[in-house]
């Protein structure tokens, strides 16, 4: 079904809203079809698939449980981009129940997401944020930091992102590297050449007693949810610091709070959260009023050059889906296999 403010000669492509503005000139000059803004709730959206008869929408990172794919399926199939990596708000196995297929745009913001790691380990180090406010209410005393050069870094998820971590790590900043993850060695020996070199283990406990600095690079999964709890933060050392840009699902924040106010570690950067916008889990132990501790918004991943990848990425398997070009989707709606 068509509009017929178009002419009905385009598909729609439906792109929500935060989405849309981010890579707004890329959907405004697309071919082939037509891109609207649209509501990121999923009743919303849901309502302007059918309104538009939309068989593709673009989204972020918000939760998409039921009427999105009820709304989809209504002339048979649908797509459902992801504008970006993580893909964990979407619903896969409902997804292929309705027909449904799903992508991402796998590269698009390793770049980004690297260095805005970076940037929270050095802000950390140097007690930017910390000194900032001191700043700005008045003062101008001065707490130590430390170099980062010749320290150890732990990559905790040894993909994309953590061997460009990994990289500028060891060629910028002269740090040693242990990557950590659950792939066997012999697999490893390339990437960890191809980032710079250091050591490769799959053993997380031994990484962590040894690292001064933990950047986390781990997949949101059922097996990894809250995987950073209060046993495996006892296994660093109080004088390590730990950054988080993949997901908030890997953190228990509460745990992590008691770690920080007691010193037994001694700094986190959090970019990512459980619930976003950030609402602690309990209202007690609130990040936010820890002086050794750096949070920005989930921004990642925003940068100009990043949205616009994400938005010709995400739009070209929306056309490539409208097309009938089923085989040259980024999907990640495959049925998991069996153990």
């Amino acid at each position: 079904m068509k509009d017929p403010a178009d002419g009905g000669s385009l598909p729609i492509v439906l792109v929500t809203e935060k989405e849309y503005r981010k890579g707004e000139a890329v959907f405004r000059a697309a071919q082939g079809v037509r891109c609207e803004a649209a509501p990121e709730d999923e009743a919303g959206l849901a309502a302007a698939v059918a309104a538009r008869g939309a068989r593709a929408v673009i989204v972020g990172v918000a939760p998409y449980r039921g009427p999105l794919y009820e709304a989809l399926a209504a002339d048979g199939s649908g797509l459902i981009a992801r504008f970006g990596v993580g893909h964990d708000g979407i619903d896969k196995a409902l997804a292929r129940a309705r027909g449904i297929a799903v992508t991402n745009t796998p590269g698009a913001l390793d770049a980004s997401v690297a260095e805005h790691a970076i940037w929270l380990m050095g802000a950390l180090a140097r007690r930017v944020a910390d000194l900032h406010r001191k700043v700005i209410d008045g003062g101008f005393a001065g707490a130590g930091g430390v170099e980062v050069c010749g320290r150890t870094l732990g990559v905790l998820g040894f993909g994309a992102i953590g061997r460009r971590v990994a990289s500028i790590a060891t060629r910028g900043f002269g740090m040693r590297v242990i990557a950590c993850d659950q792939l066997p060695p012999e697999r490893m020996a390339g990437p960890l050449a191809g980032a710079g070199g250091g050591e490769y283990t799959t053993d997380v406990r031994a990484m962590f007693g040894a690292a001064d600095f933990v950047s986390v690079h781990l997949p949101s999964i059922p097996e990894t949810r809250r995987f950073l709890g209060a046993e495996r933060l006892a296994w660093l050392r109080p004088e390590a610091m730990l950054i988080n840009t993949a997901r908030g699902a890997l953190m228990d924040e509460t745990a992590l709070f008691d770690a920080l106010a007691a010193d037994r570690l001694a700094g986190a950067a959090l970019d990512v959260f459980e619930t976003e916008p950030y609402v602690p889990a309990d209202p007690a132990r609130d990040l936010r009023t820890l002086p050794n501790v750096v949070l920005t918004p989930h921004v990642g991943s925003n940068t100009a050059e990043a949205n616009r990848r994400m938005a010709v990425a995400a739009l070209g398997n929306a056309q490539r889906f409208l097309a009938g070009d089923l085989s040259r989707l980024d999907r990640v709606d495959a049925a998991p296999r069996p153990a």
